[in-house]
């Protein structure tokens, strides 16, 4: 078995790196061999600090998926991609520990056990920033079978599925004997999963049930027509005639619900009565429409919040964003809870633009007792950069994680109808001013995943830990 130099272990790290970023965006398929470079580096490595470097090589290169985000800042590009190399040091550390002493079994578990542990680290926390597997894959038709794990599960199965068809094709690869044949059992459970998805996705049933007429409304306006409109009235009455014009011609197509994105006019709608009169829904229309504005609270403090309004302007009730975005929205003051909006048309679970990455707030707000979920974003910073789609990704896991439809309205794109199955049933693409209208489904029934968390992330956490300890065990006995 020949082994790798020292330039030759960086090689496979910085290829395990490329392959990671391109999984994340452009090639979601690429994520079942991404690590399968690292893993043969590692193996040829003994140092603890080296493969710690090694991981974190990749972990970064990886990072650098999300060079949208550089419209934002180049600091915030520089420490996302920091924070993703520190969890793959965390992953080359764990291998150093346990890896290769326990057995076949055991090497193939135990690398799709260390990255649903990092997986689900990225997802908790003020600062998490979650990077998924799951999210790679979400929107290639042939593989979206494997999403039938996530009710179960929660998208973190699908994640383990992924990371263990990696270390299954190392194992058949690059090693010999009992440890190829278990590589190819490894394989087995991969296609056995894929198989039964795909029966289920199948069988599934699509009729709608209660089914409703929505409208997303796209503006399909660039930040910077914002950032003039604070400035320049005329440019305030482009945005505001541009989705008075979009705001009607739903309210025309026989929508029972419209929905605007995140801070679609930064306009006092609520107050000013010209705003009012043009914008929010008339008495005799029909329809619910969800806001999405910035408001100021009764206690004087600026939200970025959903407002539930009927016919007449009326409001209905309100939501503010929970998870704002550390730095970027200082200036606003958080939400309480995650809670559905109380509307003429069911309770409607809004989650705004980097809330709907979190497994546990779209969790939340199901269990909260939302039958139809509601994406409102302002994507319009990332540009033409491929992150926006990624972002539509993460809402197609949350659709079918809690069995729920889910409306997906971004500022300037991407805007789509998203079923429980995690099928695009329609979209808009980036910065192109339309309504989409469909029907949608009100759910009441609640996915194993809704009703018991991370039970999945539990389990993977027991037996990491058991492999951990008896690794520790064995170190100190060995002197």
């Amino acid at each position: 078995m020949v082994s790798a130099t020292r330039g030759g272990r960086i090689t496979l790290a910085i290829c395990a790196g490329l392959l990671n970023g391109i999984a994340f965006i452009f090639h979601g398929e690429l994520a079942l061999i991404a690590n399968v470079p690292l893993l043969l580096a590692l193996r040829d490595s003994q140092s603890a600090m080296e493969r710690a470097l090694l991981g974190g090589l990749v972990g970064f290169l990886g990072g650098l998926h999300i060079y949208g985000i550089l419209n934002y800042g180049a600091l915030l590009f520089w420490a996302f991609s920091t924070y993703t190399a520190s969890q793959m040091i965390l992953y080359g550390l764990l291998i150093h520990i346990a890896w290769r002493k326990h057995g076949a079994w055991i090497d193939l578990l135990l690398p799709a056990l260390i990255w649903t542990f990092t997986e689900w680290v990225r997802s908790v926390g003020p600062l998490a920033m979650p990077a998924s597997y799951v999210g790679c894959v979400a929107d290639v038709a042939w593989l979206r079978p494997l999403l039938a794990l996530a009710p179960l599960t929660g998208g973190l199965g699908v994640s383990t599925i992924i990371a263990l068809s990696q270390g299954a094709l190392y194992l058949v690869l690059f090693e010999r004997g009992e440890r190829r044949r278990v590589g190819v059992v490894g394989l087995a459970v991969v296609l056995l999963a894929y198989a039964g998805g795909a029966v289920r996705h199948h069988v599934q049933d699509q009729a709608l049930k209660q089914p409703l007429r929505v409208s997303a409304v796209q503006g399909g306006l660039a930040n910077a027509q914002y950032a003039a409109a604070e400035g320049d009235p005329a440019a305030m009455r482009d945005v505001v005639a541009t989705y008075e014009a979009l705001t009607r011609r739903a309210h025309e197509a026989g929508a029972g619900l419209i929905i605007w994105p995140e801070t679609a006019v930064r306009a006092p709608v609520l107050r000013a009565e010209d705003l009012r009169r043009r914008l929010l829904p008339r008495a005799e229309d029909q329809a619910t429409l969800i806001a999405g504005l910035i408001v100021e609270d009764a206690e004087g403090y600026h939200r970025n919040g959903a407002v539930a309004l009927g016919p007449g302007g009326v409001e209905l009730d309100r939501y503010y964003k929970v998870r704002l975005v550390p730095g970027t929205e200082a200036h606003f003051k958080a939400g309480a809870a995650f809670t559905p909006l109380e509307t003429p048309v069911g309770k409607i679970g809004a989650l705004i633009c980097l809330e709907s990455v979190y497994p546990s707030a779209a969790r939340a707000i199901t269990a909260a007792g939302a039958t139809l979920l509601v994406v409102m974003s302002n994507d319009a910073g990332f540009g033409r950069s491929p992150i926006t789609r990624h972002m539509t990704n993460r809402a197609i896991v949350r659709a079918v994680e809690n069995g729920r439809w889910l409306v997906r309205v971004g500022q300037a794109g991407i805007s789509a109808l998203i079923a429980p199955t995690g099928e695009v049933k329609a979209a808009l693409g980036l910065f192109e001013a339309a309504v989409l209208t469909g029907e949608v489904d009100r759910i009441t029934a609640l996915t194993p995943y809704t009703r018991f968390g991370d039970w999945w992330m539990a389990l993977c956490g027991l037996a990491l830990l058991g492999i951990l300890a008896v690794s520790g065990q064995r170190g100190l006995r060995r002197p």
